[in-house]
């Protein structure tokens, strides 16, 4: 199965269905106005579950397993979930007014 790979600018939130903390993000996002891409993991989930989290693995770098969603990425970086990606978008607007 071919898995969605994360943009390599700007924000790409992998979800899943009934994911309160996803909702969350998504959220967040759009009351900021910051363009986002959302991948559905379901269908990886039913076919190909440690396919995918294999994926999760290499592009978030680590060998720890990436078990709980949503699954956050900034220009391909991975973020974290909800609190961590909250708090990047926090510093985030703080350096874009700051610019300014």
């Amino acid at each position: 199965m071919d898995f969605t790979q994360p943009l390599s600018t700007g924000f790409t939130v992998y979800s899943k269905s009934g994911c309160i903390m996803c909702s969350k993000v998504k959220n967040l996002l759009k009351e900021k106005s910051i363009f986002f891409q959302v991948i559905d993991c379901d269908d990886y989930l039913i076919e190909d579950k440690e396919g995918f989290l294999s994926f999760m693995e290499s592009c978030v770098g680590s060998s720890k397993p990436q078990r709980s969603f949503p699954i956050v990425f900034y220009d391909a970086k991975f973020i974290g979930g909800f609190q961590e990606t909250n708090e990047f978008v926090q510093k985030l607007l703080l350096q874009f007014e700051e610019m300014f």
